[in-house]
């Protein structure tokens, strides 16, 4: 409940002072119970506390708000263009953590890429504006649900490469590397070999 620092704790009516507190926090001071309505002491201290509450009482009811435009600019951001941003969500005994689709394609771009054999360029590929200028990255899309997460990267492979295996190389480390990073199960990774690098 709440107090107020040197009232005593109960009106000589034997009423809490820390419920009348609480009952003008809550905005009901002009509420009163049957009791209420009849004790001088309850009627006093509750007109006393609501004078000391109305500072409180208008900071709340005027709370600020960001321009619209702020506001839109700051979820077009979260969301991507699109507006229509997926999030995984992993369940602990201390919470949830929410894992935005984009985290996925990020840490599965830069894992495919770190795979032996992978070369980048051409086709599918996108330039990524977290690398140097003019560096190529496999072009990767994720969709998330849940704790589950699927993966399709497009990327194009060193000449000589066995595809097979290379893919298989690329679906374990990315993965591994989703599944250690995130907490999110992939339950799919699928390659696209778009082009060989001759």
């Amino acid at each position: 409940m709440t107090e107020i620092p040197g009232t005593p704790p109960t009106l000589p009516c034997g009423r809490p002072t820390a419920a009348l507190v609480e009952q003008v926090a809550e905005g009901r001071g002009d509420v009163l119970d049957e009791h209420q309505r009849t004790c001088p002491h309850c009627r006093a201290a509750l007109a006393e506390y609501t004078r000391l509450w109305a500072p409180v009482a208008a900071v709340a009811a005027d709370r600020p708000t960001a321009p619209p435009s702020l506001v839109e600019a700051a979820l077009r951001s979260l969301r991507g263009p699109d507006g229509q941003e997926e999030y995984g969500r992993i369940e602990s005994p201390q919470g949830h953590t929410r894992v935005a689709a984009r985290v996925v394609v990020a840490l599965a771009r830069h894992l495919a890429a770190g795979v032996p054999g992978v070369e980048v360029a051409l086709g599918g590929l996108v330039a990524d504006g977290h690398r140097d200028a003019g560096e190529l990255v496999p072009d990767v899309e994720a969709g998330v649900t849940g704790g589950s997460t699927a993966v399709r990267i497009t990327l194009a492979a060193a000449y000589g490469q066995d595809l097979q295996a290379l893919g298989e190389r690329i679906r374990v480390a990315v993965a591994r590397g989703v599944r250690e990073a995130t907490g999110l199960e992939p339950v799919d990774v699928t390659v696209h070999v778009d082009d060989v690098f001759v």
